[in-house]
């Protein structure tokens, strides 16, 4: 259409150059002043004077200010949130869709995962369940993060993390260790109990949910974790093999946690890495609001559906695995002996 417009203007130049303005108007079907318009433009022979000029407005009232941009910026490369977190975390001073623009121009857009509508409607249905009545543990890979590689293997920092959610609340309990075992696995799971009996959670309703991974089984030699939480009145079932979608809850947190503190921290020390990882976490489960739990914290969701519970419920710091396992199993003596392990 536009260089179609490009050459009706060339003829309409022709004709008024050489029968008049009238003529050129008159058989353009068009206004003498449109006529005289687009001589005014053509001067000198300069066909690109012919072409359409821009009819965006020099100034825009609602345009969001240079300063809120760059605030956005800031926000989004340091945080990583999305459009609706940053208006709510930050108080951004404009809209969730002015938000979006400004993310979207600068190319800090992450793809987005369509999400079906089974999922939606399976997320509104685990809100019906009871709290503290569903847990599920998985274990994550630490040695996959591109940004944490450098820092794992110069300052020895975890390489597994093991991970224990509650559905409803989304509360998080997390413990690091070197290693991917059956000891680590058992020992959170009797931490995690303990801890949910001391703030008032009756362990008998509580249902434990794990892959069919070698950390989480059971066989006649060892006692692995579904005996344990046995042994504290809790259930335990494995998913189907394959079903990953069933471990959804927990695999969101790794993600979540991947983008918003992995990819994002950089550790001096050991030490600096557990006083940043602890206090992520706790920001997580006591202050960091969930949107698809209603913009709650997992803090606020426990105190609104079971009040009796305490709150230090959430107040969980990550646990270094191998030092708390060494607690309840040191290492042998140089001198050797028979002596049994002695327990904190």
């Amino acid at each position: 259409m536009g260089g179609k417009r490009y050459l009706l203007r060339q003829e309409l130049v022709r004709i008024a150059k050489n029968k008049g303005i009238k003529a050129a108007a008159q058989l353009c079907g068009c206004s003498r002043n449109t006529v005289r318009k687009w001589l005014r433009r053509y001067q000198d022979n300069q066909l690109d004077a012919l072409i359409s000029k821009s009819t965006r407005p020099r100034h825009c009232p609602h345009q969001t200010p240079t300063a809120v941009e760059a605030q956005v910026v800031r926000h989004r490369n340091r945080t990583g949130y999305g459009a609706e977190r940053l208006k709510m975390e930050f108080n951004v001073p404009c809209g969730v869709s002015a938000i979006q623009r400004i993310l979207k121009q600068r190319k800090l857009v992450r793809p987005k995962k369509k999400k079906h509508k089974t999922k939606r409607i399976l997320r509104d249905i685990k809100q019906t369940w009871k709290l503290f009545g569903h847990l599920s543990a998985d274990t994550k890979y630490l040695c996959d993060i591109p940004n944490y590689w450098g820092f794992m293997k110069h300052l020895r920092l975890p390489e597994f993390q093991y991970t224990v959610r509650e559905v409803v609340s989304g509360t998080t309990f997390i413990g690091y260790a070197d290693d991917r075992s059956k000891s680590y696995a058992v020992l959170m799971a009797k931490l995690v109990s303990f801890h949910l009996a001391r703030c008032g959670v009756p362990l008998r309703q509580v249902e434990w949910q794990t892959d069919n991974g070698p950390e989480f089984k059971d066989n006649l030699r060892d006692r692995g974790l579904p005996s344990t939480v046995r042994a504290f009145g809790s259930g335990h079932h494995y998913i189907p093999p394959k079903a990953h979608t069933w471990q959804s809850d927990v695999e969101t947190v790794h993600s979540l946690e991947e983008a918003e503190f992995f990819d994002r921290e950089k550790f001096r020390s050991p030490t600096d890495f557990w006083e940043k990882v602890s206090a992520y976490w706790l920001h997580f489960n006591l202050t960091r609001k969930n949107r698809n739990k209603g913009w709650r914290s997992p803090l606020q969701i426990i105190q609104e559906k079971d009040p009796k519970i305490s709150p230090a419920i959430a107040s969980w710091v990550p646990l270094d695995l191998a030092r708390v396992h060494d607690l309840y199993v040191p290492h042998r003596s140089r001198q050797g002996g028979h002596d049994l392990p002695i327990y904190p």
